[in-house]
Parts: structure tokens; C-alpha cells; sequence
């Protein structure tokens, strides 16, 4: 069965056959140069390094005089049938491989770009072209390669669109590659871990499990995304995805992936579950300040604001016929609702539980914790607000006892074992799985890195 684009390797020579079929289509649709070195932004076609270009001892098909703008079978084995490339083109490159076996002008299934455009109108990209950023190759992980369309997710993309329009073009690449960064981190340790899992599994297996976790995607997982983008059925979905540079087959390869990673990282990564009394008892011990909690309060506040237009003896007369009124049995709530200035009058001059100290006012913070409970306090002064509080409820400092507490030591414990476990288990991959990423040498060449025998010759990060 042919594999998804992102399934090759290295850059193979279907890979780069696949690129070559993609440039020249749009070479066809924009009226551009299809020459790899020809002025196209790089957001349509990406630039295929010299060092994997096709050698000028190779077969070349002319047609014009002095046109050599051919597409090239590159191909691992020259001679041999051509495979797939991939779903997302493997229409275009058919429609190309029939032009070139129906006597067309081309020789061998090498198809001539011939393609003249009226000068000076620009050509636009004919329905279902897409732009390649998507594409873009942005980390190595061992044999595995990311795309750019790994890593921006459905969400992500919709997020973009409602945030770039009117955007310029360089500033949405830019935001585009910060997304990538930002999650390129767990993107690669979860390619860690599933490279490490197909070292292991047998390959006569692999089939089986996919076919397995492919159900399980389209049972659980296509609805609810389907539900989420408004999409009556798959079709619907599918067409959604590919005009945002994704497709069905990427993220059932995405989940697989996610889901063997996760599944092998359980496998490997196994920590005791006992936790022995002593252990507990001496984590409790030397973390005796983060038990321990302040003094802390609910009150209710009647308050009434000085200023240009209210001098302090008017204030404090309007605050005292508050008080009064409470003093003769109206509630509180009800008369903070109706004349109160403070931030809380709406919901009655309630103020929820408040630590010792957290208050700005510290003649407020006083008061708070000094008055007894349920009882009116004098007018307060604070700079130009004039106050009158009553606590409701107040607890005083104290420390969790040790008995309340070691659940949640024990499930803390637990969770540093398994971590410290994790990061063992990932520096082991990282010393034997070659890692490039786009974001290794941004100060240095834009060339990508080729790899050798399965090794990157760029930077690599172990």
C-alpha cells in the first residue's frame, strides 16, 4: 500500500518526485519559471537542494528549441516503475504520467512544461492548488520526517485564519513558525518514542495494529471532530482539510502515531506504585511550609467615597446613616445594593474568603482580623474611601496535619517517579535517534540538511 507523503524516510527519490510534479504544475498555473532556481516564492514551491538534482547525465527530453524545462522520473532506481507519492497529489501526477504515454510530445512518461502564460496577467492558481508551506519539511526525527502540516493542527489553522487578515505575508509565515515551535518539542518526543517502537515491533505486525487504531479513529474521534467544524459527513470534512493543507490520511497517521508512542512509553516506562510510610512522612516533613496556611476571613462592607465634589464630613455623615440603618435591622446586603460605593455593592458588599495580609489596605487587614465575629465595626478611614465591615466567617492559621495530607504526597511522589523515569527513558532515545530541526540553525544557512545513510549531515540535536 503506498505510504502518505510524511512517511518517507529520507528525501527519497519519490519524495522528490512528488515536489517535482507539484512545482511543475504550478509553474503551468502561475506562468513562472519551473526551474528549481527559477524566481517563485518560496511559499508555492520549495527549493530542491543542488546536491539532489537531476544529474545532468540523465536522459533529457527537448521539445522547443532551447527549452529544457522537463520534469524528471527521480527515482531510487532509474528504469523502475514509478510508485505513488502520495494522496494529496497522486491524482496530478497521474493526469502527468498519461499526458506522457499518449504521444504527446514527452518521451517515457517525462512530461514537457510547455505552458506559455499572456504577458503580463498573472495566471491564478487553478481550484485545489495549494500552497506548500504546509510541506515544508521542519524536523528529522530518525527516519521520520515532520511537515510543517504535522504540527499545524485543524485549530490552529482556523485560529489563523480569523488573526491574519490584512496581515503581511512575511508576518503570517513568521507566526506561522512560532506555532511550529512551539510544539514542535512534544511533536518530536513523541517521535522518540514511536521510532523506538518500530524498532521493536516486528514489521508484519505494524499492518495489523494500524488497522486497529484506524478504526478506532474513524469510530471515535472523525465525529467529534466533524461535529466541531460544522461538516454533515466525511466527504464534507475531507474538503475542509485540504483546503487548510491537511487531509483525513494525515491525521489518522498522526493519531497512530501519538497512540503507539503513548502505548510503548507505558511499556517502557514503569515505576513501583508502593510508597513506603517513612517516604511519605519525610516528604511531609521537609515540605512543612507549603502545609501550612494564614488566618483568613469572609466580611461584608458598606463604603462610601470622598473627593472633589464630597467633602470628608459628608462622606462620613452618608456613611453613618448606613450604618444606622443596619443598626435599626435592615440588612446589610440590601442597603450596600442600594447606596453603597464599594466594588462588591452589587452582590451586596460580600467579600469572599480573604488571607490574612492579601489586602492592599492594611488598616482594612486589621480590622478584619481583629473584630469579632458578626459585629459592626467604627467608621473606617482608608485614604479616600470611609469603610464600615462585618466579619462573617473567619479561620484562623494553622498547618493541613500530615494524616489529610498524604494522599496527595503520595500521587506528588508518584508523579516525580514516573517524570524522572520518562526523562531517563527519552535521553536514552535522544543518544541514539539523530534530531534535526529548522529552529537548530536559524542564524545559519537556510539550506536544509541532507541525510546520509540514514544520518543527517546539519546540525543534529542529541
Amino acid at each position: 500500500m503506498p505510504q502518505p507523503l510524511s512517511y518517507l524516510h529520507r528525501p527519497s527519490a519519490r519524495r522528490l518526485a512528488a515536489v517535482a510534479v507539484v512545482c511543475w504544475f504550478t509553474a503551468a498555473a502561475t506562468g513562472q519559471d519551473a526551474s528549481p532556481r527559477g524566481a517563485v516564492e518560496t511559499a508555492q514551491i520549495p527549493t530542491i537542494p543542488a546536491t539532489v538534482s537531476r544529474p545532468d547525465s540523465w536522459p533529457t527530453a527537448k521539445g522547443k528549441a532551447g527549452d529544457n524545462h522537463v520534469l524528471s522520473s527521480i527515482r531510487a532506481n532509474p528504469g523502475s516503475p514509478l510508485e505513488p507519492v502520495g494522496e494529496l497529489i497522486a491524482s496530478e501526477v497521474a493526469k502527468a504520467v498519461a499526458q506522457g504515454e499518449s504521444g504527446d510530445g514527452s518521451q517515457g512518461g517525462v512530461v514537457q512544461a510547455t505552458f506559455e502564460a499572456e504577458a503580463g496577467k498573472p495566471t491564478p492558481l487553478q481550484p485545489g492548488f495549494q500552497s506548500l508551506e504546509a510541506a515544508q519539511v521542519v524536523a528529522r526525527v530518525g527516519p521520520e520526517v515532520v511537515l510543517e502540516a504535522d504540527l499545524l493542527t485543524p485549530k490552529a489553522l482556523e485560529w489563523l485564519e480569523k488573526v491574519t487578515p490584512g496581515m503581511p505575508p512575511e508576518k503570517v509565515r513568521e507566526l506561522r513558525l512560532q506555532i511550529c515551535q512551539q510544539i514542535l518539542p512534544s511533536h518530536v518526543e513523541t517521535l522518540l518514542v514511536y521510532v523506538d517502537a518500530c524498532r521493536e515491533i516486528p514489521a508484519d505486525k505494524l499492518p495489523d495494529i494500524r488497522k486497529n487504531v484506524d478504526r478506532a479513529f474513524d469510530e471515535q474521534q472523525l465525529p467529534k471532530m466533524m461535529k466541531e467544524s460544522n461538516s454533515p459527513n466525511s466527504m464534507e470534512f475531507e474538503k475542509t482539510l485540504r483546503a487548510r493543507g491537511m487531509s483525513l490520511d494525515r491525521m489518522r497517521k498522526m493519531f497512530f502515531e501519538r497512540g503507539l508512542a503513548q502505548e510503548w512509553l507505558r511499556k517502557n516506562v514503569k515505576t513501583d506504585e508502593e510508597v513506603p510510610h517513612a517516604e511519605l512522612i519525610a516528604w511531609y516533613q521537609n515540605h512543612l511550609a507549603e502545609y501550612d496556611y494564614p488566618a483568613k476571613a469572609r466580611f461584608e462592607a458598606l463604603t462610601v467615597k470622598m473627593g472633589l465634589k464630597r467633602s470628608r464630613q459628608q462622606a462620613w455623615d452618608i456613611l453613618a446613616s448606613l450604618g444606622n440603618e443596619v443598626l435599626a435591622g435592615r440588612p446589610l446586603d440590601e442597603v450596600a445594593r442600594g447606596r453603597s460605593e464599594g466594588p462588591t455593592a452589587s452582590s451586596g458588599g460580600s467579600f469572599d474568603w480573604t488571607s490574612k495580609g492579601s489586602l492592599a489596605s492594611v488598616t482594612l487587614d486589621d480590622a478584619i482580623f481583629s473584630l469579632p465575629v458578626g459585629q459592626l465595626s467604627t467608621i473606617i478611614e482608608d485614604g479616600e474611601q470611609l469603610h464600615i465591615v462585618r466579619v462573617v466567617e473567619r479561620k484562623d492559621a494553622g498547618r493541613i496535619s500530615f494524616i489529610d495530607a498524604q494522599v496527595e504526597i503520595r500521587d506528588t511522589l508518584l508523579v516525580e517517579r514516573r517524570t524522572h523515569a520518562t526523562d531517563e527513558y527519552l535521553t536514552k532515545l535522544r543518544h541514539r535517534t539523530p534530531i534535526w530541526t529548522v529552529f537548530d540553525d536559524r542564524g545559519g544557512s537556510s539550506a536544509e540538511p541532507q541525510f546520509t545513510a540514514g544520518r543527517p549531515t546539519g546540525p543534529v540535536t542529541r
